[in-house]
Parts: C-alpha cells; sequence; structure tokens
C-alpha cells in the first residue's frame, strides 16, 4: 500500500470511527451554541465525504429544522451560479427560476430547497430560502431591493431577529450576511461599493410568471480591496467570531447583532477591512 493510500485509509477509518456522529450530537451540539426553537439560524454549508457524520444530506436538513422548530426560521443561500459574479452571471440572460433553478451552494442547499414547506426569495443574484414561521414575510419583496443584501432586503431582517449565522464546514468568508455589513458601512469608503449603472435580470416566479428585475452589483474595485481577514481577526480577537469541531466538521459561528455591532466598531476606530487607493490615502 502506498503512503498516500493508506493516509486514504486512516481518514476512512477515522470518520468511520473516532470522527464518527450523528443526528443526536449535530442537535446537541446546536443547543450548545445557542439554537433554540423558535431561533433564527442561517446555515451556509459544504459537504466533505469524510466529515463523519453517519447520515445523508437530507438527514442534516432535517436536524436544522427540528433545532430551530416550527416556530423559529432556517435560512441558506440558493444562489443559481458559481465560480462568478453577480455581474457575469446576469450577462448570461438566463433567468432565475425559483422552482427549477438549483441552489449551486452545496448540496445541503439544494436539498433543503427541495424540501417541505420550503420558500425562496425573489431576488435574480442572491435567492434566500426560508422555512418556519413567517418564512413568507421573511422572503416577501426580495426583488424589489436594488441592493440584494441591502436595508430593504432579507439580510436586514437577520439583524432585526439577530440570527445565529453558521457554518458547517463552511468558512466565515461563505457569511453573506457581511455584503450586508458593507452596505451598512458603505459611507466610510473612499470609493462606490456598488457598480453605478443598474443591472436587470429575470426571475420567474412559482406561477410562471417572469419579472424583470433591476439589481445593483458589487463594485470591481470594491471586490479587489476587500481585505475580509482583517476583519476576521478582529472579530476573533473581541470573542464573537466563534470556531468548534463536530466529528470531522468545522463549525463558525456568529450572531448577526455581533457582527454588524463589532464591524462598526473595528472601522469607527479608524482601521478598516477594505484597502484605501493611494490617492484616498492608506489606512491599516
Amino acid at each position: 500500500m502506498s503512503l498516500g493510500a493508506l493516509k486514504q485509509w486512516v481518514k476512512e477509518t477515522a470518520a468511520k470511527t473516532i470522527w464518527a456522529y450523528g443526528p443526536k450530537e449535530l442537535a446537541a451540539r446546536l443547543r450548545e451554541i445557542g439554537v433554540r426553537p423558535g431561533s433564527t439560524l442561517v446555515v451556509h454549508s459544504s459537504w466533505l465525504p469524510l466529515n463523519g457524520f453517519k447520515g445523508k444530506p437530507a438527514d442534516v436538513v432535517r436536524t436544522f429544522k427540528e433545532a430551530v422548530g416550527p416556530e423559529g426560521l432556517l435560512v441558506m443561500m440558493s444562489m443559481p451560479y458559481h465560480n462568478m459574479s453577480s455581474a457575469q452571471w446576469l450577462a448570461t440572460g438566463k433567468p432565475m427560476n425559483v422552482a427549477r433553478s438549483p441552489s449551486m451552494m452545496g448540496i445541503v442547499s439544494e436539498v433543503f430547497r427541495r424540501s417541505a414547506g420550503v420558500v425562496r426569495s425573489l431576488s435574480v443574484t442572491h435567492p434566500l430560502l426560508a422555512w418556519g414561521r413567517d418564512a413568507d414575510a421573511f422572503v416577501a419583496g426580495h426583488e424589489a431591493a436594488e441592493k440584494p443584501f441591502g436595508g430593504e432586503s432579507p439580510f436586514a431582517r437577520l439583524l432585526e431577529r439577530n440570527a445565529l449565522i453558521l457554518g458547517f464546514d463552511a468558512p466565515f468568508s461563505t457569511f453573506t450576511y457581511t455584503h450586508f455589513v458593507e452596505d451598512q458601512l458603505a459611507a466610510t469608503l473612499p470609493f462606490p461599493l456598488y457598480e453605478p449603472d443598474l443591472h436587470t435580470g429575470v426571475v420567474i416566479d412559482r406561477a410562471g410568471e417572469r419579472h424583470t428585475c433591476a439589481v445593483r452589483v458589487l463594485a470591481a474595485q470594491a471586490n479587489k480591496l476587500r481585505r475580509e481577514p482583517r476583519l476576521v481577526a478582529h472579530l476573533d480577537k473581541v470573542g464573537v467570531l466563534h470556531h468548534g469541531k463536530l466529528g470531522n466538521t468545522r463549525l463558525t459561528w456568529i450572531r448577526a447583532a455581533d457582527h454588524s455591532r463589532e464591524s462598526a466598531r473595528f472601522v469607527a476606530g479608524g482601521a478598516h477591512f477594505f484597502d484605501f487607493p493611494e490617492t484616498a490615502g492608506a489606512r491599516p
């Protein structure tokens, strides 16, 4: 047996033994990090073959639903594109079909999309999935928000609910709520957060009706100058960004209110998680 094959065998054996956990253990860990019946939980996820979970993605989805209960709210992203920017997606001219466009945010998200009782927002670029109490009200009006994660979007409702945002083998960099934070702090930047021109895209609702939606996309300069590791370091330092493991699954979580408050405090203190162009004066 080659060294590579031996290492793979060791990992596979560990996933079935010392790393192994099931829905019961996942439910207990969710309680430990603050998920209760009635909670609003946002999940970003990936599905790794050696994560140790004894079950299928559908079992993970069911456990998340049971953790918040019918009086709570479970939310996931369901963007219909991957490895491209919003502008590139809109340039394809493809509609976002609420009922048929698969979520490209991982198999857990797609299984959630197909599960009973889940609704999807009518955003052409950043549709959200929601299940639980007030799910319809939570996603309502997303198609009318020019800024898909701005103050008129469902992302603002996550702050109102002080949602717990969880990465299930997904790092902080996948937390779309950070774009809402950026939107709220846009006035602190010497350059536009969004491209100046409105884009348009088509959303097809569950009744088959087509909606042409105007939407803004993040500016290429903003994406180039973003330095998120600085923000992560601050959130870690002040103790609001948490990390842990369950089996071989990495967990990362933060409260929406903590994220918004500490990000604003970081910027107010003279630092920033964007580089500033030299003409505007550099900031640390």
